[in-house]
Parts: structure tokens; sequence; C-alpha cells
């Protein structure tokens, strides 16, 4: 191991799996498995073609971090890092382990025709990025013009007008995909230019059916 990593679930690590050939991909530490003479350190990863997988790595149950089974695993690089975040990977690996639900910013596809929106369409839960709505309900806005830009506190918020829209939507009628999805977003431009900014972020994505039981 190039560095002792994290046991505690959620940490962000690299791990060598195979995936039709060795390949060096990210992951999320689930949990470190106590064995008789070792531990499995449990890793969760996403697959090239999309899907996850649970991937152990054997560490000696005496050392703090010993040889492990596969060639590496390690916190990654700041370069790998902010790729994964942009491209919204980190997001889905934690919602894949269950570590997060929606959050302000994210992209949500209808699975069936609402008011003036199609099956398919995609909406925004409003709301402020990398936190969940309060109440864990919010409001989906379909055919979206979206703003994202900072807001009181360091946050960043996220706003969409056009429609249909709705009101509080509860965040349990939403379903994982395992996606992730590209918005047109905008934002305030430069003072005294009066323009504002457009630009193309990756968010992760959900499904609702409205009025489906729950």
């Amino acid at each position: 191991m190039i560095e002792a990593v994290s046991t505690t679930a959620g940490t962000r690590v690299s791990a060598l799996i195979d995936d039709q050939g060795p390949v060096l991909v990210p992951g999320i530490v689930l949990d470190c498995v106590p064995g008789a003479r070792n531990r499995r350190l449990r890793v969760l990863v996403r697959r090239s073609c999309g899907t996850f997988h649970t991937e152990e790595y054997v560490v000696s149950g005496t050392a703090t971090s010993g040889r492990i089974r596969h060639d590496y695993v390690g916190v990654p690089g700041d370069e790998l890092r902010q790729a994964w975040t942009d491209l919204a990977m980190w997001d889905l690996l934690d919602i894949e382990a269950g570590l997060r639900g929606p959050q302000g910013g994210d992209a949500v596809r209808l699975t069936t025709a609402w008011y003036e929106a199609n099956a398919r369409d995609i909406g925004v839960l409003d709301g402020f990025v990398g936190q969940p709505p309060p109440d864990a309900a919010a409001s989906i806005t379909f055919n979206p013009t979206t703003f994202r830009g900072p807001a009181t506190g360091g946050s960043v918020l996220v706003r969409a007008s056009g429609g249909p829209a709705s009101i509080r939507t509860p965040l349990s009628e939403l379903t994982k995909t395992g996606q992730p999805q590209q918005l047109p977003v905008w934002r305030r431009g430069r003072p005294r230019r009066g323009r504002r900014q457009e630009y193309t972020i990756t968010v992760a994505l959900w499904d609702w059916t409205p009025g489906s039981p729950r």
C-alpha cells in the first residue's frame, strides 16, 4: 500500500480490480470486516460498463496497513479526485453505498408523462448543492432554466424556472439510477457586464414516477 487507507465508511480510495483486464478505478470504502487472521477491506467501485461491484482486499489483522491481495489501494491523487468530482462519479458511489440521498441540484427523470412534461424529460431539484432539501421534500422543475450560484454562507444555490413543476415532492419517491446527467446551468457574470454565464455540469440522476405508491 502506498499509504494507509482509512477503514471509515465513505473514504474515497483508488483500487485495482479486474474489469476486462486490470483497471485502476476509484471507489468508496464500505467497511473493514474482522476475521480470525485477516481483515477484509470492502470497497465499492463502479466499473467502466456502469455496473457497481464490491471488491474485497485482504489486509493483515495485526498490521495497521499490511500487504493486500491486489497491487494497490490508496488515497486518489488530486487530479483523479477532481476528475471524478466533475463527472459526479463520487456522488454515484455515495448514493449506491447508501451514504447520501437526493440533494439540491440533482437531476430527476420522469418515468411517465406528467402534465405538460413527457416521459424521460429531465428536471432539477431546487435547493443547495451538497445538501439534502429540508423536511425530506423539494420542488422539481421540468423544462428548466437553472440558476446555480453562490449564496450566503458559502453555499451554492440552485433555482430552476420553467415547468411543469412539483411543489413538494417527497424524496422517498425518487429512485436511484446509478447514472450521471449533464445539465445546462447559468450563473451571474462579472459586475458591470450584466451578462449571465452559461455552462454545463454533470450531476447524479434520479427517477420519479408521479403518484406511484410507496
